[in-house]
């Protein structure tokens, strides 16, 4: 870091809206992760746990599956809850039968396993809960073909009504093929929490570093220091670049000091353990997921994408600095850019959802993106869409610095 960069650096970081920006984050870090706590449920032989217990429950029963979720796994996961099953006692509500409390108590523990059996065995249509209710342990032993089965009825015909061709359905198949069979599993909470709160943080980040940047150009505008800087030596050439230097060096910073905290908050209260899971074991939610990766591996993208999302947005921040008189209208198309987006409602077509995904603001949804079955056709090539969102938050802010750059080198001194 060369001195011009570092001097540009100490100014963005003694500003005071980085002390609220960066309070800011740090309240959605707590808020994302530890906040959950008191929200946890679970049961024991005793009845319900809540809080910190939960989380203890939570983990003995998920250790009793760790490793590899085998059709044996599935089969004797079965067969103990229909022991409990036929041996329980039946309680009425609404017209529905279900087991009494105590047997519910005693099943629990098989929890882990007969979520992914309710998943994987429902209906593409709908969710049934008591799907485990008539499962046979043969018939568990086929869980893996059930998912594949599930994966094709998808392709082929899905509420979505996306109609897929012959080659994007080749390419969905080539994924789920490079899953690993069995699935690996753990308790993964520690790094769940982060990643399905991952938009909130990653949208308060380009809210709070728009803002923190906005001044870079603009700010010498205002106090009509650019008359000055405009006139030094280095004024029009490395100046700039050290001003746009030191903002990415700064937003980097600020996300990463912000998301690090967010993953240290969340793997001390739920532990570490996870990592290296199937990313299909994260949630039942994500058990059709075409992405052969790990959870860490799911973890790691997400980073790396809401980064460029955040970067993205600095970049046409420091369009709008070096071409607005104030920081205060800067930031007000910042927040514009950023927000609109999200309100903009979903469409019936699949291409129009696509590209609304890709839009600033939305670009921090990409997690979400990860249990969807959709490809984005540019130019003959087919990106998934996490892969669509980062490459095109790389372009935007590859496209907008020259111009940035451009700005403040042709700024006429009044």
């Amino acid at each position: 870091m060369n001195t011009l960069t570092g001097y540009e650096l100490r100014k963005l970081i003694r500003r005071k809206s980085t002390l609220f920006g960066l309070l800011g984050i740090l309240i959605v870090s707590v808020l994302s992760t530890v906040v959950p706590i008191f929200s946890e449920k679970s049961y024991d032989a005793n009845g319900e746990v809540k809080g910190l217990a939960s989380i203890a429950a939570e983990k003995r029963y998920a250790a009793s599956f760790k490793g590899e979720l085998t059709p044996e796994v599935f089969s004797q996961v079965v067969s103990r809850y229909q022991q409990i099953l036929s041996h329980s006692t039946k309680v009425t509500d609404g017209g529905i039968s279900y087991m009494s409390n105590e047997d519910f108590y005693k099943a629990y523990p098989e929890w882990p396993v007969l979520g992914f059996l309710r998943t994987g065995f429902s209906p593409a249509t709908e969710y049934d809960y008591f799907v485990v209710d008539t499962l046979t342990p043969e018939k568990a032993a086929t869980f893996y073909e059930q998912r594949t089965a599930y994966i094709e009825s998808y392709l082929e015909q899905n509420p979505e009504g996306n109609a897929y061709s012959d080659v994007d359905k080749a390419t969905f198949r080539q994924m789920n093929e490079k899953i690993a069979v069995p699935l690996k599993f753990d308790y993964t909470k520690g790094w769940y929490y982060p990643l399905v709160n991952s938009s909130m943080f990653f949208l308060i980040a380009c809210f709070v570093l728009s803002i923190c940047t906005a001044p870079v150009f603009s700010g010498e505008y205002q106090s009509g220091s650019d008359a000055i800087v405009l006139s030094t030596r280095h004024g029009r050439g490395k100046l700039i670049r050290a001003k746009i230097g030191a903002a990415f060096l700064f937003s980097s910073g600020m996300f990463l000091l912000g998301w690090l905290v967010t993953l240290g908050l969340s793997l001390s209260v739920y532990g570490t353990s996870g990592w290296n899971s199937s990313f299909q074991t994260l949630d039942t939610r994500y058990l059709h997921s075409p992405y052969p990766i790990t959870v860490l591996g799911a973890f790691l993208l997400t980073t790396l994408i809401g980064w460029l999302a955040c970067l993205a947005i600095v970049s046409f921040t420091l369009l709008l600095s070096s071409r607005m008189r104030t920081p205060f209208s800067v930031i007000v198309w910042s927040v514009v850019l950023l927000f609109a987006p999200l309100f903009i409602p979903q469409g019936k077509s699949p291409l129009f959802n696509q590209l609304l995904a890709l839009l600033p603001g939305r670009q921090t949804q990409v997690f979400d993106t990860f249990n969807d079955y959709d490809l984005l056709h540019v130019l003959g090539l087919r990106l998934t869409m996490p892969a669509a969102i980062g490459w095109t938050a790389l372009c935007i802010t590859v496209l907008l610095l020259p111009f940035a750059w451009r700005g403040f080198h042709r700024h006429e001194v009044s």
